[in-house]
């Protein structure tokens, strides 16, 4: 047999092994607890509703008779799906109505648009302009600018050229002719950032011209058509009209050449008749 173990051995061990059973003890009754809940709840998922006649599960009560039951409601049949060739079916046709219906809009659209980005173009070319202008009046004395710059006039000839000795008027001319290239310079930067406005306006003329022309001949060509309309109709209804003012007259004559013709008669038997009661 084997020997007991001491009682300080087992004094020593009693608290600890107390200690685990207390920690134990909830952990086992809690376990249970979710054990009996569990159950109870899975209970009524797990009972097989086809029990045989004996009350125990036959091979009739298996999972798959009582999901293969008769009472199953048959899956519905849908018709096969028409896969189409994608694009074959659609036109441009079947975009008119809706084409139809935006193209007002559309256009105004492209007109602001247009517009909006005319303008930021000219607010551009408008930033560039007239810098020439400044340059040249830096460079440039104001007297060349002047409206009335004459130098036939003595002040303005002295103004622009005061020196007199053969050296001095050398360089006046040096200054000159970089005072001209500066204008040139400047003047050809200008007409290039107008060139585009120039352009323009060349081609707006030209569909001017081209339009008087076009009236021109329109013109011409109603001229005839009222030429050949006034020999055919009016000068023929003038002749008509003319024609019967001339026979009212006529007749209107003959009426009195008859009462003057009756008169006559009518004298000439009176004399007679004075004669014959003489």
């Amino acid at each position: 047999m084997e020997s007991q173990p001491s009682q300080p051995g087992r004094s020593v061990l009693d608290p600890f092994s107390s200690t685990g059973n207390n920690r134990c003890r909830p952990n086992s009754s809690l376990a249970k607890s979710i054990s009996d809940a569990s159950s109870q709840s899975l209970s009524s998922i797990l009972n097989n509703p086809h029990v045989g006649k004996s009350g125990f599960y036959g091979s009739d009560a298996s999972w798959s008779g009582w999901w293969s039951s008769s009472t199953a409601v048959a899956p519905p049949e849908f018709a096969p799906l028409v896969v189409s060739k994608p694009g074959s079916e659609l036109t441009r046709s079947d975009f008119q109505p809706y084409l139809s219906s935006v193209s007002e809009q559309y256009s105004r659209f492209e007109d602001i648009r247009n517009h909006s980005s005319k303008e930021n173009v000219d607010l551009e070319g408008i930033g560039g302009q007239g810098e020439a202008l400044v340059a040249c009046l830096r460079e440039v004395p104001a007297l060349y600018f002047k409206e009335d710059f004459a130098l036939e006039e003595g002040a303005t000839f002295r103004a622009a050229c005061p020196f007199a000795t053969v050296a001095e008027n050398l360089m006046l001319q040096e200054k000159l002719s970089h005072y001209l290239d500066v204008v040139e310079l400047h003047l050809v930067k200008e007409i290039s950032l107008r060139s585009n406005s120039f352009f323009e306006a060349q081609g707006q003329l030209e569909d001017l011209n081209v339009k008087i022309v076009e009236g021109c001949s329109r013109i011409r060509g109603l001229k005839e058509t009222i030429r050949i309309l006034d020999v055919d109709l009016v000068d023929s209804v003038r002749q008509i009209q003319e024609l019967n003012i001339n026979r009212s007259n006529l007749l209107a004559l003959q009426q009195k050449l008859r009462l003057i013709l009756n008169v006559n008669q009518a004298l000439s038997a009176l004399k007679l008749f004075t004669r014959l009661q003489d």
